[in-house]
């Protein structure tokens, strides 16, 4: 599998708040990736997430969220492994840990490690124009001791 990325944050409207988790890789890193097989990997990914496109509602993909400790793990079907998530904002683990859905977003093109805010979201709206951003709703699946 391509390195992954992933990143969390809460977007908040008005009163309602929303917590995110994106998705995204930078590109090939190892001798024998390409930028082929790596959005290969990605699609994988997405499929074994069953994730939805990006232009069409966000399909509910289960209880995908593993909360111990306040570490935070995604669930992507495989037997043994599990995707660990960078330690997310006390106000993401509140919300996810009290039922709030998570909007997952994948994206299947490269995003630069060192990319900005700016970027990300352009990365995000190119991604989706191109038919390349995957998404769904996950909620956490039980607390782990």
């Amino acid at each position: 599998m391509a390195t992954v990325t992933a990143a969390t944050g809460v977007h908040r409207n008005g009163t309602k708040a929303t917590t995110q988790l994106l998705i995204t890789h930078p590109g090939p890193r190892r001798q024998h990736e390409t930028l082929e097989t790596v959005t290969e990997a990605m699609r994988c990914l997405a499929t074994a997430l069953h994730l939805g496109p990006g232009d069409q509602p966000a399909p509910s993909i289960g209880r995908q969220l593993m909360l111990s400790r306040g570490r935070v793990a995604l669930d992507y079907g495989h037997d043994q492994y599990v995707m660990t998530v960078p330690q997310p904002s006390q106000d993401w683990l509140a919300l996810v840990s009290v039922g709030a859905g998570c909007r997952l977003y994948l994206t299947l093109a490269p995003l630069a490690l060192g990319a900005d805010r700016a970027e990300t979201m352009q990365h995000l709206t190119d991604s989706l124009e191109r038919g390349q951003l995957m998404w769904g709703t996950t909620f956490l699946r039980q607390r782990l001791s």
